[in-house]
């Protein structure tokens, strides 16, 4: 999964972990303030905002961009050529950031192949020559600005996939399918039941009229229906543009028989760095491509995902993309850039994507108030027909679904911005990989060639009811998602599913089902340690399985009936990631939610205390634990009444690694749910520890964690002759593995230091 995270840094809370952050002298993070910062400047920790609103009360871009010029609202995407030009130029640059970045997102004509007039290939290379990529770019896509047609199913403008490119599919287009009207019409004139009489089209000896559905707004859809159906014209075709909803045209397009439209337009977005994953992922599924099947293209994208080396990976990719343009599933006349605006005044930490991005220009993973952390209202706003239809982490397939859900539920790595392809640790801690593997496995299954992929999970990751999160849910989300080829009725962890009922039936999330082809089986070897088994030693399936599956709990999904969870607007909203679920107001078209306490990657630095060695200090805890109500589909907040207590661990030391710097000691609560310690710093080196508080209660089985850090002084201040060197940090990769935790710059009088935090 591609993560929207929201975040923020900075200053102090002074005692309870959930008051309100003050500023406090001598301590920043660094950049805190910078309005916007490039991708290698990312700091991955989270949440800093304190309330995000996914809101879609706006029904038009134009709406949008007013709203935002008036501090109404904090992001939005832009469509509109003009509006994008006005962002350029003063006063609003002072206003808003515009930011532009190529995208993996590629809009193409969809055919309906249960259709004989439109499934026949001599038809599809006929459109194909209807469309002039240099008009595409220049009246649709407003002189590349909106993006460029790049007429292949590969981009190889996007720096990530240049190497994937197959340069024969370019000379294969340019003879074949480039713009030529005098072809198209000889394409046409090849197609059975197609006449052409005294200059006019019959199929079946009816005239030949065709329609061609597309989503309005935004104006750009319209521009190429009716650049494409004056191309028609011009050879004598009629083509009439349909405006249509996108829920409907995309139903048209991707429900069997196939035959309810002859032609569409959708796009694909948020591909991934990997083409022979996502290119598998979409047309090996008929349903994805208007009922397009092809046992050559398939087999091509299986070698792909299961070859041994990446070199070999890229070589399939670029067999598949060379049948793919001779077979022409699709007419790809666009590949977009992203384009989104952002609200300057009290906002810093932006993150411009510009080099490339799988979906928006910008990413709000550290995006916060100026000044201040785990406070403000981020306002995220999208048009109203883009309301997702359910926040629910098992059926919601949307792209909007999941800028939600990403906020509340994790994977086990993520991919960092200025290296998409790699993998950094996130709810894993680490991991190994063995391959290649030939053996038999304990159901019966062999793996030829295959990867074993042993993950190791960390140990304070928790569910906000207090449940830890541990390779069983890993486990449980995996198989409940579902694999190929698992039909018929299967029981796993104490769930039993009727597979073969809830595909035929459509109650399966066909966005995540399948995405692991080479998985075949998993096998739980202590709670915090995971096993996969993959019948492919390819790099790209050890990357989707660490980045694919958003984890989902066990303990909350499992009792609920899979048809029942399908079809309900929230599931459970039992979450563990850096914020939780606020509300889902349908009336007021928002989704809201607040930032999560306790997370496993919170900052411990927006917490900072000073103290002088020698002196002990106090610190405050206040638990909650949140229950999910079904009959106000909310969550309740509950205090800890349990055992809590607390310790220190060297964060920035000099000498020391990160790790345990003193005993455990207890805490007292004070008033329910809130639990006060005493740390004792005699003896303690200058520099900055972690404070790590844990509770537990219902007999050990639920904890939370809470996190702070102390800046220790020595008890005699020394002026060093020198300034201290800085100190960095390396980080070394071995197939999948970044030996990296999440790192963290500061400033402390003037010394930069890094701060690694690993569990």
């Amino acid at each position: 999964m591609n993560k929207l995270f929201i975040l923020v840094a900075i200053f102090l809370v002074f005692a309870m972990i959930i008051s309100v952050p003050i500023e406090v002298s001598g301590f920043a993070i660094a950049n805190f303030d910078t309005p916007i910062l490039t991708p290698s400047q990312a700091i991955y920790n989270e949440p800093w905002v304190g309330t995000i609103v996914y809101t879609y009360a706006y029904s038009t871009h134009t709406d949008e961009f007013n709203a935002l010029l008036d501090g109404k609202v904090d992001f939005i995407t832009l469509t509109h050529i003009s509006e994008i030009n006005e962002l350029k130029t003063a006063p609003y640059n002072k206003t808003a950031f515009l930011a532009v970045a190529p995208q993996e997102s590629f809009g193409q004509v969809v055919f309906a192949f249960g259709n004989n007039l439109t499934s026949n290939l001599y038809f599809r290379y006929a459109i194909a020559s209807l469309i002039n990529p240099q008009n595409v770019t220049s009246y649709v896509l407003d002189n590349g600005v909106l993006g460029v047609d790049e007429p292949y199913f590969v981009n190889p403008s996007l720096s990530v996939y240049s190497q994937w490119f197959n340069p024969q599919v370019e000379s294969y287009y340019q003879q074949y399918e480039s713009y030529n009207l005098t072809r198209a019409v000889m394409y046409l004139e090849e197609v059975p039941g197609v006449t052409h009489k005294n200059g006019q089209w019959y199929y079946n000896n009816q005239p030949l009229k065709l329609t061609f559905y597309y989503t309005y707004p935004p104006e750009t859809l319209k521009r190429f229906a009716y650049l494409l159906s004056d191309s028609a014209a011009a050879i004598n075709l009629s083509i009439t543009p349909v405006s249509e909803t996108f829920g409907t045209l995309i139903t048209q397009a991707t429900t069997p028989p196939f035959n309810d439209f002859n032609l569409t337009t959708f796009g694909w977005i948020s591909l991934g760095p990997f083409p022979n994953s996502w290119m598998n992922g979409i047309y090996t599924s008929p349903g994805n491509v208007g009922g397009f099947s092809n046992s050559t293209v398939d087999q091509a994208l299986q070698n792909a995902l299961n070859a041994p080396t990446l070199s070999q990976e890229i070589s399939y990719t670029k067999e598949a993309e060379y049948l793919l343009q001779q077979q022409e599933p699709y007419v790809i006349y666009t590949w977009s850039n992203a384009i989104q605006a952002v609200y300057l005044p009290g906002w810093a930490n932006y993150i411009y994507l510009s080099s490339g991005t799988p979906t928006y220009a910008i990413n709000l993973l550290d995006v916060h108030p100026t000044n201040q952390a785990l406070n403000g209202t981020f306002i995220f706003s999208s048009i109203s027909s883009d309301l997702p239809r359910h926040i629910n982490i098992y059926a919601s397939v949307s792209l909007y679904a999941f800028n939600t859900l990403d906020d509340m539920y994790d994977s086990l790595g993520i991919s960092p911005f200025n290296n998409p392809t790699q993998v950094l640790p996130w709810v894993a801690s680490s991991w190994t990989v063995q391959k290649p593997v030939t053996m038999t496995l304990p159901n019966g299954d062999k793996i030829v060639n295959g990867s074993i992929i042993t993950v190791n999970l960390v140990h304070n990751d928790t569910w906000i009811d207090g449940v830890p999160l541990t390779a069983y849910d890993v486990n449980f989300t995996v198989w409940y998602y579902d694999l190929p080829g698992m039909m018929g009725t299967n029981t796993f962890d104490g769930v039993t599913l009727n597979y073969t009922y809830l595909s035929s039936e459509g109650f399966i999330n066909t966005d995540l089902f399948g995405t692991i082809p080479s998985l075949i089986w998993t096998n739980v070897t202590n709670p915090y340690q995971i096993v996969f088994y993959l019948n492919s030693s390819s790099y790209v399936n050890e990357y989707l399985v660490l980045t694919e599956y958003p984890i989902m709990p066990a303990h909350a999904i499992g009792p609920v009936n899979v048809v029942t969870l399908y079809h309900s607007t929230l599931a459970p909203e039992i979450s563990s990631g850096p914020y939780m679920f606020s509300s889902f107001n349908s009336e007021a078209k928002t989704v809201s939610v607040t930032y999560n306490p306790y997370y496993f990657r919170i900052n411990p630095l927006i917490f900072l205390q000073n103290v002088t060695e020698g002196n002990p200090t106090n610190f405050t805890a206040k638990f909650q634990y949140y229950t999910w109500d079904n009959s106000t589909s909310s969550l309740v907040p509950n205090p800890v009444n349990g055992t809590a207590e607390m310790w220190l661990m060297y964060l920035n030391v000099s000498g020391e690694s990160y790790g345990n710097a003193t005993m455990p000691v207890p805490m007292k609560m004070t008033s329910p749910g809130t639990y006060v310690g005493t740390v004792n710093t005699t003896g303690l080196k200058p520099g900055i520890y972690e404070i790590v508080s844990k509770v537990t209660w219902d007999n050990g089985a639920r904890e939370l964690f809470s996190y702070g850090s102390l800046n220790v002084t020595p008890s005699k201040v020394v002026t060093p002759t020198t300034p201290p060197p800085s100190v960095t940090t390396s980080s070394s990769t071995t197939t999948l593995e970044v030996v990296a935790g999440v790192v963290v710059a500061i400033v402390i009088i003037a010394v930069v230091v890094a701060v690694i935090r690993r569990r």
